[in-house]
């Protein structure tokens, strides 16, 4: 199985420090992107499916019922926790059997067609573990990994890397805000005996700089892409302007229509709930 895993919590704090995010202030952004997150996965990633973990106070807002209308497959996650702690929570799939592949993701953010080249060129390669730096900023020591844009193949990493179990995987974190990605980096990157044959690095849009440890470069020239897929990556770096892959964005209105357009089922569904309709700004 090959598998896009997210989490979605309710946050116990808004992220003020993060300045290059317009949405920081807004206490309904996280759900801003559902439904388009939803309905690109199954456009360009067709033999992928979309898993989110889910604190239960996701149920108390009524557009929980996005998850119904696209039938989104969800886990919920019983524990405490402070900061962004669940975000760790998209790195259970490292511990399944049956999952062969899976990038975990951010959901305020969405795809780009450098995306979808890495993700070729990571299913194509012989590394295990891999991470896509986008921002400027996002080289060294604290973001030499980024959680919201890293890949796994789980069945290939040795249990000295990953640990034994989520359960211990999670008893290593930090208590402070970023502990999925200090833990990932913590985990991932300092065994470079691991890292040179296992760990791909791909840096595209405002990143420049090689990886401060040993490891493989991603080549991303020769993926080929179609008319119609390029079309759909046109459409949403127009209709959401951003210029990293990660950066947050509100796809609601244009770029929710026009890909609900491929799905009338799901748009008639979305029209029928009000709340649903109205937050998202569906167009009959």
């Amino acid at each position: 199985m090959k598998l896009f895993s997210y989490s979605f919590f309710e946050p116990k704090q808004l992220p003020d420090h993060r300045t290059w995010d317009k949405w920081r202030t807004e206490s309904q952004r996280y759900w801003f992107n559902i439904p388009t997150i939803a309905l690109l996965n199954k456009v360009l990633y067709p033999d992928y499916k979309t898993k989110f973990y889910l604190s239960p106070n996701i149920f108390n807002n009524p557009l929980s019922d996005v998850f119904n209308i696209f039938d989104i497959e969800y886990e919920i996650i019983q524990r405490e926790y402070s900061f962004t702690e669940p975000a760790i929570w998209r790195m259970m799939p490292l511990w399944e059997r049956n999952v062969e592949i899976f990038h975990a993701r951010d959901i305020d953010s969405l795809t780009s067609v450098n995306e979808y080249k890495y993700i070729k060129t990571f299913e194509n390669s012989n590394c295990s573990v891999g991470t896509i730096r986008s921002h400027e900023n996002h080289y060294n020591l604290p973001c030499r990994m980024l959680a919201g844009l890293c890949s796994f193949k789980p069945n290939k990493i040795p249990l000295n890397i990953k640990s034994f179990n989520f359960d211990m995987y999670y008893s290593m974190k930090e208590n402070n805000y970023g502990s999925d990605q200090n833990l990932l980096i913590k985990t991932f990157t300092f065994s470079e005996q691991f890292t040179k044959d296992n760990f791909l690095d791909c840096k595209i849009d405002r990143q420049l700089n090689k990886q401060d440890f040993e490891c493989v470069e991603a080549d991303l020239n020769n993926i080929k892409i179609t008319e119609n897929i390029k079309a759909i990556f046109d459409k949403i770096k127009q209709s959401t302007n951003v210029t990293w892959l990660g950066e947050p964005c509100d796809s609601r209105g244009e770029l929710t229509n026009y890909l609900l357009n491929m799905n009338n089922d799901i748009k008639l569904k979305m029209l029928k709930n009000k709340n649903i309709s109205s937050f998202y700004k569906v167009e009959k």
